[in-house]
């Protein structure tokens, strides 16, 4: 039979044991990725589509139609005002040093048969949460070129994680013939970047001084790269013109 002292020296081995397993769980190597320095620059821009453009059609439904409803908006070229470009993502990648961004969390979800957020931006290493806010089963299927980076069903109760540890673009899919459905996560290893809002319009603050090359990406129109200097006592305007020819 235990004494009392042993059964309080037990109480406090536990205790212990339970703040080591903390202890390391905390000094992963993600969690000892430093952030970047911050600076004082800023830039800010838009994303222009220009020329000819017709909104996209929205989307059939072909399954689940009583909670879906029978056409879904179509969110992979969304033009807003003055031609503004939606969901365009832009990232800077400095040229005359490194940069190095700690891993954060993000999270992918099913709204109303659509994915929330449609694009997004993860640093590598960050971890992806997947959850189901629908009262209907869904999938998500992720890959990085032709290649399945992850297939997981979602049943409304379920919650998945996943970690992102390639560099790209990982496009993503519901394979339970919810067909309409997409998003994109832009997993990147730069701390500087942002999404365009409906009007086109981005803000990049608290950027250290010098030259980066400005990486904007679109899922529907591709890449275009450019040059841009920083300054840490004032601001850069950065506009990205896209040509529009009427066939997307």
């Amino acid at each position: 039979m235990l004494t009392w002292a042993s059964r309080v020296l037990c109480s406090l081995t536990v205790v212990i044991l339970s703040l080591r397993h903390e202890s390391f769980a905390q000094t992963d190597a993600r969690s000892k990725a430093p952030f970047l320095a911050q600076g004082r620059g800023k830039i800010s821009g838009r994303v222009i589509a220009a020329g000819k453009y017709q909104n996209p059609k929205p989307l059939p439904v072909f399954k689940n139609r009583a909670f879906c409803g029978t056409r879904v908006p179509n969110e992979t070229l969304l033009v807003g005002r003055n031609g503004g470009l939606r969901n365009a993502v832009v990232t800077l990648h400095p040229i005359d040093r490194s940069a190095t961004a700690r891993p954060l969390p993000v999270a992918l979800d099913n709204k109303r048969c659509a994915f929330a957020p449609h694009v997004q931006v993860a640093i590598i290493g960050s971890e992806l949460l997947l959850k189901n806010s629908d009262p209907i089963l869904h999938t998500v299927h992720a890959r990085m070129g032709n290649e399945t980076l992850f297939n997981v069903g979602l049943p409304t109760w379920r919650q998945v994680t996943k970690q992102l540890e390639r560099i790209g673009v990982i496009r993503i899919d519901c394979d339970v013939l919810h067909t309409w459905m997409s998003a994109v996560i832009v997993v990147t290893d730069t701390p500087y970047f942002a999404v365009t809002d409906q009007n086109g319009n981005f803000v990049m603050e608290q950027l250290p001084p010098g030259r980066y090359g400005a990486e904007t990406w679109h899922e529907k129109l591709g890449t275009k790269t450019i040059g841009v200097a920083v300054d840490g006592n004032k601001g850069v305007s950065l506009d990205v013109v896209y040509a529009m020819n009427g066939k997307y």
